[in-house]
């Protein structure tokens, strides 16, 4: 799942006027560090409400700033000694037993943790870029 970054352009433009290129490459990835942060806060709520171990929950990692095909992204993960990564996606979406939709407890909480989180992350890069312009 992904979230699309627009409305920014007047903000971008006014740092590149200001800015060395470097200088603007790093605010931009600190304003996206601080937007994955805000994500995995909501994540870690939804998760807190189904937890076991809470394995999963400490799990969790945010990527480096990345750039792909010119533009930059931050990728939410799970890494660690317990594996996680290998059920997140069967408790996301499910699974079959039998011919049988099996919903375990946190069933769609990803989803929701990101349909929640997705105005304070804007909001978050949003007030990053600005105090740096």
């Amino acid at each position: 799942m992904s979230i699309k970054f627009n409305g920014f352009d007047e903000v971008l433009k006014e740092l590149e006027k200001q800015m060395k290129s470097s200088q603007l490459s790093k605010v931009t990835n600190k304003a996206l560090e601080k937007g994955a942060e805000v994500v995995k806060k909501e994540v870690v709520k939804e998760f807190e409400k189904f937890k076991d171990t809470g394995a999963s929950i400490e799990e969790i990692v945010i990527s480096k700033v990345s750039v792909r095909g010119g533009e930059k992204s931050v990728k939410l993960g799970w890494n660690g000694p317990k594996g996680r990564y290998r059920i997140i996606h069967l408790n996301e979406f499910g699974y079959d037993k039998n011919g049988k939709k099996i919903k375990p407890k946190g069933y769609g909480a990803l989803k929701h943790a990101i349909d929640n989180s997705q105005q304070a992350y804007f909001d978050s890069v949003y007030k990053e870029l600005k105090q740096n312009q």
